[in-house]
């Protein structure tokens, strides 16, 4: 494996032979990369120089990192509702613990403890709290079901039969306060990005006859504030919708091809921002990569895929956003990545990034799995092949314009 970096612009790329690297995830800072024969490396996310390569894991699921701390938690074996964990140290690699597979296949991080739990229908309201740097079970629980489930600092709000807060180091109930589904903050769900939800408060949606979006205190469970959504409006959503940044509520439904969008911050009753329908041809659906960057909103849809663009607040609708490769053909079936500050697309052969819902730049890769990967809100990760298929590269290029080493 090569490294060729310009240090100066934080810009690098990494060349191995094919079937050496895999695709790329970002978690706490640093960038993890798959290796051959079930190996995991970190890369340096400035430089990328690798720092440390693990020893081979059966079957890692690399695609869902936990770092904790002083480890990085790699589910592996990881099956329809069984999951085993190896604990790798966040500096050398090595292993610190592993965890049999068991019935425990979600997890998340809450401070130095790792919470387990299952959403399947044998196992369903099984939880327990495990000590992130020696794998030690602290506290066991189990409800009739968890329905949803966020952590905010050292607690964890759980929708188990009504809301309620657990120590996530005791598994001590804190509070049991109220109806409604938890939903994450705005930019929880980006890939590569840090959670950035305020760690005092929450958010809850209860639907009903009187739709409401409240802000809770995560550690009394009090409502502070509350928003009302007109009912009739959201008669075709079924469910919660998503939180985005600036104070603003998306709701949509693939198969109904409906979208809203809403802005709520300090306000008693939540106001439209934008509404419309996609894909009006019969037995269509938008696809599940519709994204909110900035003030635009952007959706895969119709029958040939075509990508639409809306600006929150805009005068007019939905209008088409082509895009076209260098050598002139039309991306089609395109999959959308956001960013902080851009929209990628790819369809598997190209990469292009977009801002404003204008395209900025469009990149031929020759791989097929060459799905963009944000880098902070100037950067993106995405693969490549050379001419010759002799040699698979991972760039860090330019969000902006797509400067990458070559």
């Amino acid at each position: 494996m090569t490294i060729d970096a310009d240090v100066e612009h934080r810009l690098w790329t990494l060349a191995a032979p094919p079937g050496v690297l895999g695709r790329p995830v970002v978690a706490g800072g640093t960038v993890y990369l798959p290796i051959g024969d079930g190996r995991l490396a970190a890369v340096d996310p400035d430089r990328g120089r690798v720092l440390w390569c693990s020893a081979p894991l059966t079957e890692p699921d690399t695609a869902r990192p936990v770092p904790v701390g002083e480890v990085v938690v790699i589910p592996v074996q990881k099956e329809h509702g069984r999951s085993g964990y190896v604990a790798l140290d966040a500096a050398t690699g090595t292993v610190r613990w592993r965890r049999i597979k068991s019935d425990l296949h979600r997890v998340a991080a809450a401070g130095p403890t790792l919470v387990l739990w299952n959403d399947t229908y044998d196992e369903r309201g099984k939880i327990a709290g495990v000590d992130a740097l020696t794998g030690e079970l602290l506290w066991e629980n189990e409800f009739e079901r968890i329905w949803r489930l966020l952590v905010r600092g050292e607690r964890v709000i759980l929708d188990a039969g009504g809301l309620r807060a657990l120590d996530a180091r005791s598994g001590e109930e804190l509070w049991r306060k109220g109806y409604g589904s938890p939903l994450p903050g705005p930019g929880s769900s980006l890939p590569g990005q840090q959670e950035t939800d305020d760690a005092a408060v929450f958010h809850v949606w209860k639907d009903g006859t009187a739709p409401e979006l409240s802000l809770r205190a995560s550690d009394t469970g009090e409502q502070l504030a509350a928003t009302r959504f007109p009912r009739r409006a959201l008669r075709h959503f079924s469910r919660p919708p998503t939180l985005l940044d600036g104070g603003r509520a998306l709701f949509a439904e693939s198969y109904g091809r409906h979208l809203q969008l809403y802005t709520h911050s300090g306000l008693a009753a939540a106001e439209p921002l934008l509404e419309w329908r996609l894909a009006r041809w019969r037995f269509t659906s938008f696809s599940e990569d519709l994204v909110c960057v900035g003030d635009w909103v952007y959706a895969v849809a119709g029958r040939r895929n075509q990508v639409y663009a809306a600006q929150c607040g805009g005068p007019s609708g939905p209008r088409p956003l082509p895009v076209t490769a260098p050598d002139g053909r039309a991306v089609t079936w395109p999959r959308t990545v956001a960013g902080p500050s851009h929209l990628f697309l790819s369809d598997g052969r190209t990469v292009a990034a977009v801002r404003d819902s204008r395209v900025l730049w469009t990149t031929a890769t020759d791989a097929y799995d060459s799905w963009p990967v944000p880098l902070g809100s100037d950067r993106v990760l995405f693969s490549s092949r050379s001419r010759t298929a002799d040699r698979y590269r991972l760039h860090c290029a330019d969000a902006e314009t797509g400067r990458r080493l070559t």
